[in-house]
């Protein structure tokens, strides 16, 4: 579709429908979709016009489509179907309108429709008790006594308290709107005969006169003789959900009437009732102005007198000309609450009163171009202000007045072309190569280059039309059929595009035909720099300037600084000053930035709070002064409309070469330092060190075999075992972690485990321990052995994410292990991160059965406090207080007031890290309960375990040396 000699633009009036709608040709082929429709299929035009509709789905359903097309056409009446598309698992309803050179088709997704449907009907199963429905009004009516009992809920609903209501029966049928109170009585008086649920809809008044709709359900209670003795019920206010279906609905109809292009007077008359139905009192006036603008014309007004509509009809606007004329004249809302008294109705008051017209609220309705196409204003037969509801109902109205308004003068105006000259928004002319003049062309060529019809044909098309790169034009070339693009001179030397098809006729003459494509490639080149670059900003965004840096970056090229500039705590000025404010706070940023770097480099921004900014030929010295220039000129005051900030900065530095040879390399490694300047405080600049680099990529290279490690298996549970201290018996094992990485080898998990936590990864591996240890104790359990707990250690992340329990109970009962054999392991820091939730998290672990074991004690926070908090069954002293004895008397006296201190609360206490027969000995003195170590074993794979089990059945308790 292209733009109309008379200024309107058919996709702009179509783009703003919110619906998806296409066009179709009489062979079922796209001819146009607007973006919504483009949006729910997930294709673009090259995917879509041209093809037979329905043949976007692999699901074999554009034959029903297609047959319903033919329907529509053949009875020249709408089609509708709804139809699933199982690679989707969407359904989609279409409307279908016959046209006449095809048809056009309305559809939307229906899916959540759908859903909503079969969640209703199950719904209306599972509500057969009251005491199920929660967060609802209920009531409970004794009929023997007639005694209703209201929820604190159902109060709030009928907007009263219970000092003002008669908790009778009949006090609540005289809160009901009195044209309702009689089907309702009828309702619940049959489920009283048939002792029958029931569910209906009523409305009620609130004593402000306010109306609600409830929508009500309820059961009847008998006694053993079937007499009713009490009845329960339930009420929810759905006036909102009411309104908001009713307002959708009612806009659709209208667009769908719009789209079938239905006479206006229809269209505004539909748009003027649903406005009043929905506000109660109100009397809706729609008024169109004039082509000139001056004038307002009668549209629809289907509550107020025919004659006060005819006196109105041909008023001239300006301002004080009563609520329309003032709004259309000053394009804006005007609320005129006294009709009476306001001077804008000084000359037209008479007019209004006459009528009992008292109020009236104007709101301009604006074109697409932003012109004004008339005034939507409401009247009502009282002095009133709008609510802001009132208000946003009437916001939500125009814009559709505005589409039916522009649709139909667009149709209009095409028909009028249409009986003129078929098709003259494109450019139609018949060519002679001998002589190259333009034999014959349409008005549209005039219109387009400013040249009169006689200065036209005395030219050389030469002179007007040239390609691209020197390619032919028309059919110089031989062709029969030439498609190409060409420039256009214009006379006010401007210079348009066009796109051709001509056709080399036997008689000599080319015939061709070609339409206005310059919007189209502005909207493009605006697409592309869009794409590119920053839209609050300006700046070029990530790739744009990765691929700029890249072109700086070769051998022998000059050293080349890269800094990332990371805004300290700025997510605190979008929630103190707001978006916009903090849009314009970014705004001020970037300019300061630039006329920092001026011509030395390029700025960009890639995140919400962080720019990036390249320079060339600094060395290191140069490199640290910009810098601090960079960071000091953010830290100045910055000033706008109703704040006033200081900001700080953390810069990060990389250099080419030394830090890397790609963008890729310099941009991790400049973030990363500017990571490390928050974590050293903020404002201040940072460069990564030789050993921070190596420590950088060592961690990228772990992260990135680390995030698929449990999919490929690569992770393994090593068993370490635990002993009692006094006789060495054997009493369990810790399930420690171990990762088998193809590439990087056997690693330990002081390796990996704090990259897991940075990448978010122990849920998912926390999980894997947990299955896998006790499908392992599953094992164990199933060759014999008893009287064993396993130890599992769970990450901070685990103890925050909610669900932590469910999923021990879910694994414990999966592999049938008696929930007393497993201890969750957990270190101080990790409970004291949130302590609230860890409380909840213990408490409900702990009701399961399972053991709860406190890791590293003495290391964290050594809060007494806590210990009281939480359900704990032992603590570990750390092997820092044990790799020293019995030598260090203060690490022996640590230990023993930890064994001291647990045996007072009621918790075992087991010491880890225990290497030689000494320190086992003086710990089993000082009374620790279990010992784990070197000492009694190391960590052994699962096939080991079988093993040790055997062993220590065997030897007993005959010392730790023969097992």
């Amino acid at each position: 579709m292209s733009t109309s000699s008379w200024g309107f633009d058919p996709v702009q009036v179509f783009e703003r429908i919110s619906e998806a709608l296409a066009a179709v040709d009489e062979q079922w082929r796209y001819t146009y979709l607007n973006s919504q429709a483009y949006a729910l299929l997930g294709r673009n035009a090259k995917d879509l016009i041209g093809k037979r509709v329905g043949t976007e789905f692999p699901d074999g359903i554009g034959q029903t489509v297609c047959q319903a097309c033919e329907r529509a056409v053949k009875s020249q009446a709408a089609v509708s179907l709804s139809i699933l598309v199982p690679s989707r698992q969407r359904w989609l309803e279409y409307r279908i309108y016959p046209a006449g050179d095809g048809a056009t088709i309305y559809f939307r997704d229906i899916t959540e429709q759908k859903l909503a449907n079969q969640t209703q009907q199950h719904e209306q199963q599972v509500l057969s008790r009251a005491q199920e429905i929660a967060h609802l009004g209920s009531w409970e009516w004794d009929i023997a006594t007639d005694r209703v009992t209201w929820s604190d809920e159902l109060y709030r609903i009928y907007g009263i308290s219970p000092g003002e209501h008669e908790a009778t029966f009949e006090g609540y049928l005289a809160r009901v709107r009195e044209d309702d109170r009689a089907r309702v009585m009828g309702i619940i008086k049959q489920s009283l005969a048939d002792h029958q649920p029931y569910e209906f809809e009523e409305r009620i008044v609130h004593p402000d006169g306010v109306e609600r709709t409830l929508f009500s359900r309820g059961v009847v209670h008998v006694d053993d003789g079937g007499q009713p003795i009490r009845m329960l019920g339930t009420c929810q206010d759905i006036t909102d959900r009411k309104r908001a279906q009713q307002l959708a609905v009612g806009q659709h109809d209208i667009l769908v009437g719009v789209a079938a292009q239905r006479a206006l007077s229809e269209s505004l008359e539909r748009i003027a009732r649903l406005h009043e139905e929905l506000n109660p009192g109100a009397l809706c006036s729609i008024l169109l102005l004039d082509e000139s603008g001056s004038y307002v014309l009668h549209g629809t007004a289907p509550s107020l007198p025919a004659a006060y509509n005819a006196a109105l009809n041909g008023l001239t606007i300006g301002d004080k000309r009563g609520s329309c004329g003032t709004a259309a004249w000053r394009r804006e809302r005007v609320v005129v609450a006294d009709i009476a008294t306001h001077p804008y109705w000084e000359e037209f008051k008479q007019l209004a009163l006459a009528y009992g017209l008292l109020a009236c609220w104007s709101t301009p309705i604006f074109g697409s171009g932003g012109q004004v196409l008339g005034t939507f204003a409401v009247y009502y037969r009282e002095q009133r202000e709008p609510q802001q509801e009132e208000l946003e109902s009437i916001d939500r109205m125009v814009p559709v007045a505005g589409v039916a308004i522009e649709s139909a003068r667009l149709v209009n105006r095409l028909r009028v072309r249409d009986s003129f000259f078929e098709m003259s928004l494109e450019l139609f002319c018949i060519i002679d190569p001998a002589t190259e003049r333009l034999v014959q062309f349409n008005p549209f060529l005039q219109r387009l280059t400013g040249y009169s019809t006689e200065e036209l044909a005395s030219r050389s098309y030469r002179e007007l039309f040239h390609t691209e790169r020197g390619e032919p034009l028309f059919n110089e070339a031989g062709h029969s059929i030439h498609e190409f693009v060409s420039g256009c001179a214009c006379r006010d030397g401007k210079e348009c595009v066009l796109e051709w098809m001509s056709f080399a006729a036997p008689d000599g003459l080319v015939y061709a035909v070609a339409r206005d494509i310059t919007e189209r490639r502005q909207m493009e080149a605006s697409l592309v720099y869009a794409s590119s670059h920053d839209a609050i900003t300006g700046l070029p965004n990530h790739p744009l300037f990765e691929q700029e840096l890249g072109k700086t970056l070769h051998d022998g090229a000059p050293p080349v600084s890269v800094f990332a500039i990371g805004l300290d705590r700025f997510r605190v000025v979008n929630e103190s000053v707001g978006h916009l404010a903090a849009d314009d706070v970014l705004k001020c940023l970037a300019v300061r930035l630039e006329s920092v770097v001026k011509n030395l480099g390029h700025v960009a921004r890639f995140a919400g709070d962080q720019f990036v900014i390249a320079v060339i030929g600094l060395d290191s010295v140069s490199t640290r002064v910009m810098a601090e220039k960079l960071r000091t000129v953010i830290a100045e005051p910055l000033e706008g409309e109703n704040y006033r900030l200081l900001l700080t900065a953390s810069v990060g530095i990389s250099r080419f070469p030394d830090h890397g040879r790609t963008p890729e390399e310099l941009l991790r490694r400049a973030e990363a330092a500017m990571i490390q300047a928050k974590r050293e405080g903020r404002d201040q600049v940072a460069e990564l060190t030789r050993a921070q680099m190596i420590e950088l990529e060592d961690r990228v290279t772990l992260g990135s075999h680390l995030r698929d490690a449990v999919k490929r298996g690569e992770l393994e549970l090593y068993y370490q075992p635990q002993h009692r201290a006094t006789d060495l018996a054997l009493t369990g094992f810790e399930a420690l972690l171990r990762w088998n990485s193809p590439r990087l080898g056997f690693l330990l998990p002081g390796r990996f485990i704090p990259i897991a936590e940075a990448l978010g990864l122990m849920p998912e591996i926390g999980n894997w321990v947990l299955n896998t240890a006790c499908q392992q104790m599953r094992m164990w359990l199933d060759q014999g052995h008893s009287n064993f707990i396993v130890a599992i250690n769970v990450s901070a992340q685990q103890l925050k994410r909610s669900g932590l329990a469910e999923r021990v109970k879910e694994a414990l009962q999966r592999h049938a292990v008696p929930a007393c054999m497993l201890e969750i392991e957990m270190t101080e820091s990790s409970v004291m991160e949130d302590v609230t939730r860890a409380r909840h998290t213990l408490a409900s672990l702990k009701n399961l059965g399972t053991r709860l074991s406190l890791d590293d004690f003495g290391t964290g926070y050594s809060s007494l406090s806590y210990l009281r908090l939480f359900p704990l069954d032992k603590l570990k002293i750390d092997q820092s207080f044990v790799r020293h004895l019995p030598g260090e008397s203060r690490d022996a006296a640590i230990a023993r007031t930890i064994v001291m201190l647990a045996h007072q609360l009621d918790m075992e206490v087991a010491a880890e890290g225990v290497e030689t027969e000494a320190q086992a000995m003086l710990l089993t003195e000082i009374g620790c309960d279990g010992l784990q170590g070197h000492y009694l074993s190391e960590a052994l794979p699962f096939r080991a375990v079988e093993s040790y089990f055997r062993a220590r059945r065997i030897v007993g308790q005959s010392g730790v040396g023969s097992a």
